[in-house]
């Protein structure tokens, strides 16, 4: 059955709260008000209950003032608008991720939750629009499934081509967003930016009736996935002297920063010479795994030298440097 009470809230946001790791399904709560009185807020999911694959697909459209949606949208009273006795229609204000034309399908990203680095999770992109919102007091618009309680929403997020746990959820044009408006001088001179949320798992196309996957053909099959850099970081090495010491076995320590296995099949180590050496095809790091791989074809200098971590498609991955000072008994701690 589709959702139950889906709506879009007009709102004016007030503060957030992230959660971070540890956390099984973590969320990032938007708390906002009615241009006065109580305060709600809005759950949005920022990983997925997928065990297989948690991860989300980010789209943001910077300018959304030409689709028919915001007229409609603009003439709304503040507070919860329920949309699901509507019928579809265009300039209506039911969302559709595949059938509604509101944003470039090519521009997604696939994100992890949280991992270290900069703009390479969905906290990393999420917040600052947010925080951009709050601060130049734009109004947010809030589509999703309020709570039976009335206090809140969430489902912010695509609500079809589930996975077959959740596809109790599916339906069509009752997709759940953000959309912000940020006030200009006049009404023509607002900005609005809509900031839409998917599951890597869902199906990209589905029945026009019940919004059910019609096809195997997921987000994370159709996107890239996430920014390949920041995904392995290079954490130690054991170096020689080139050409001598073939005794001695060199190692380059990596360590996987995600929360999902990564295959290093094709992987290949290079340094400021362009000499490299392949990883074994089947080398892989666990979730949050740290291993020493030897590179006995791969000669790195204890007076200095780069070393560059390509992925399979030549791609790079990460890349450090150092002197002879960082040289300690023929070891290098890049952590450090």
């Amino acid at each position: 059955m589709p959702l139950v009470n889906y709506g879009v809230w007009k709102a004016y946001p007030k503060d957030y709260n992230v959660e971070r790791r540890g956390t099984r399904k973590p969320h990032l709560t938007l708390n906002f008000h009615n241009n006065g009185g109580p305060d709600f807020h809005a759950a949005i999911n920022i990983r997925s209950g997928d065990r297989q694959e948690s991860r989300l697909v980010y789209w943001v459209n910077e300018d959304m003032s030409g689709h028919p949606l915001v007229g409609g949208l603009s003439e709304l009273e503040p507070g919860f608008e329920q949309l699901d006795d509507k019928e579809p229609e265009r300039g209506g204000l039911r969302l559709d991720y595949i059938r509604g034309n509101l944003f470039d399908v090519n521009t997604g990203r696939v994100l992890e939750h949280d991992i270290t680095g900069p703009n390479n999770d969905i906290i990393d992109v999420l917040v600052p629009k947010v925080q951009q919102a709050i601060d130049e007091r734009a109004v947010v618009y809030i589509f999703g499934e309020q709570f039976n309680r009335k206090d809140g929403i969430h489902n912010v997020h695509m609500n079809q081509g589930n996975i077959r746990r959740y596809s109790g959820d599916d339906g069509v044009f009752q997709d759940g967003a953000l959309l912000f408006q940020f006030r200009g001088a006049v009404p023509e001179a607002d900005r609005w930016v809509g900031i839409f949320l998917a599951f890597a798992s869902q199906a990209v196309h589905t029945s026009e009736n019940s919004g059910h996957a019609i096809s195997r053909v997921t987000w994370k099959d159709l996107l890239p996935g996430d920014l390949v850099e920041n995904s392995v970081a290079i954490r130690k090495a054991v170096v020689d002297s080139f050409g001598q010491g073939e005794d001695k076995k060199q190692f380059v320590t990596l360590a996987n920063l995600t929360n999902r296995k990564i295959s290093l099949a094709g992987w290949r180590i290079r340094n400021s010479r362009w000499a490299q050496q392949f990883l074994p095809m089947d080398a892989a790091l666990g979730a949050k795994a740290t291993e020493a791989f030897e590179v006995p074809n791969y000669p790195l200098s204890t007076d200095g030298d780069t070393i560059t971590l390509l992925d399979r498609d030549g791609l790079k991955v990460a890349g450090v440097s150092y002197t002879s000072q960082h040289v300690k008994n023929g070891e290098i701690d890049f952590a450090g």
